[in-house]
Order: C-alpha cells, then structure tokens, then sequence
C-alpha cells in the first residue's frame, strides 16, 4: 500500500492537479478526467488505472534479519508524549501545537517524521544501554487481514561509521502479477498492473 496508494487514480476534488484545467473548461473534474483517458486511450499510450509491467519487475521484496536489538515505536503513546516533551520548540516551528498525534507521524509532512527520526537516533539510549536499531510506525493505510501494516526504519550506523552493515539479506523475492498482496493493494487503490 505504501508504494502503490501513490498511484490512485480516483478523482479527489480540488486535491487532483487537473483541477485548474477542468475549471478553466468550465467543466467538472470527473468530465474532464474522462476526456483525458479518452485521449490516452485513442493515442495509445499508457492507459489510465494501469501500472506498467516494470513497475513490478523493477521492484524486489528483501527478507532481512538485524542484529538483535529494539526499534522505537513512533506510534505509541509513551513515546508520542515523550516525543511531544523533548521537541516542543521545534514542533511548534513545524506548526505541531498541543502534542504529537499519530496523524502527524504517519503524515506526509517529511519535515516532522525527519525531525522526529533524527532526534531519536542521535539522542536516545534505551533502558538497556544500547541504541535503538531504527523505528517503526503503523502504516497510514491501515494494515490488511493476516498483515501487520507497519513500516520499519532502519538506522544505518555501521555505513555512517565506514563499516558493514550487521544484517544479512535472506531471500530475494521478486513480484509477481498474480501476488496476492499486490492484488488486494490494487482493489484498494482502483488500479491494475500488467
């Protein structure tokens, strides 16, 4: 879902760039969203609602295994209040008044999630002496049945201290088109791939 919602094609009000455009026409957005697909399709060039076939094989799913080790929940209370507390100034200064939410760390605003990332791998210790391996966070599209729809940050340490990483890549698992995980992602999103 991270990688696809992107390419949702359902028309959304004034939040579609077309917008301008369809009421420079005088028409309405979903009218002239037709038009365009309309031409796409007479010009046969990329079809609307379709991701092409090297979106997926472009891509590769990597099955890992870290250093043993704990990750900073972003999304949890103690942590959002903690988080709330340590960066009150700067959150202000990125409009945040009143306290982190969930909605602003899974947001698409970069500027609090970077924030947020940066301070806690430069700045915290866990209870146990050692620093975190990265963070995780529920992912903003919710999580699918027999999915656990969190996102993982991993903090590359080693690299910035010119050393190997301690994680081993296990498998490499390309995409097929009938994957079911890419199937249900695309019921979601309204869109196809070839």
């Amino acid at each position: 879902m991270e990688l696809l919602a992107p390419y949702r094609t359902e028309i959304n009000g004034s939040r579609r760039a077309l917008q301008k455009d369809a009421d420079a026409m005088g028409i309405p957005l979903d009218q002239y969203w037709s038009m365009v697909v309309a031409d796409w399709d007479q010009a046969g060039t990329m079809r609307a609602r379709w991701l092409p076939r090297v979106w997926r094989d472009g891509r590769v799913l990597y099955r890992l295994t870290y250093p043993p080790g704990w990750w900073v929940d972003i999304t949890s209370t103690r942590t959002l209040a903690a988080l709330s507390a340590a960066l009150d100034t700067e959150l202000n200064d990125l409009g945040v008044s009143g306290g982190l939410t969930v909605a602003h760390v899974t947001s698409d605003d970069r500027a609090i999630t970077t924030l947020i990332a940066g301070w806690l791998r430069d700045t915290v210790t866990l209870f146990d002496g050692t620093q975190p391996l990265g963070i995780r966070f529920i992912s903003k599209h919710g999580h699918p049945t027999n999915g656990t729809g969190t996102c993982w940050a991993y903090w590359m340490r080693a690299t910035d201290a010119g050393l190997n990483e301690p994680i081993s890549i296990i498998a490499e698992i390309g995409i097929a088109e009938r994957d079911t995980d890419l199937k249900t992602a695309q019921e979601f999103c309204k869109i196809q791939t070839r």
